[in-house]
């Protein structure tokens, strides 16, 4: 089981690990925790374009849309800025994160596919 520390309580890469996160956090301070370890996993920058992020403007994405079979698990969800979430909206990595894409470089696109 991999997980990262962070002060005293670490934070958990898959959703069962989650759930056992809030035996020890309130159900708010646990989601925070599995979103902020997301955000520093990618040095809050948008997975897709590069854009660097404040806690304002971060938001989350499902890699594979929920929509379409994704599960909330860490190895499935990135850091990403609110254009880009909205622009890849339920669409599939491959389809929509190609060469035609405005903002892809390769450097993301590997690092995307290691990920998950």
């Amino acid at each position: 089981l991999q997980f990262f520390h962070t002060r005293k309580t670490p934070v958990f890469h898959c959703e069962q690990d989650l759930l056992s996160n809030l035996i020890v956090l309130s159900t708010n301070n646990a989601r925070h925790r599995f979103r902020q370890y997301i955000f520093e996993a990618w040095g809050w920058k948008c997975a897709y374009c590069g854009e660097q992020l404040t806690s304002q403007t971060a938001t989350i994405d499902h890699i594979i849309p929920k929509f379409r079979g994704g599960q909330h698990v860490r190895v499935n969800m990135c850091c990403c800025c609110s254009p880009c979430n909205k622009a890849k909206a339920t669409s599939k990595l491959e389809d929509w994160y190609t060469e035609e894409n405005e903002h892809y470089c390769e450097e993301r696109f590997v690092k995307l596919k290691q990920w998950c």
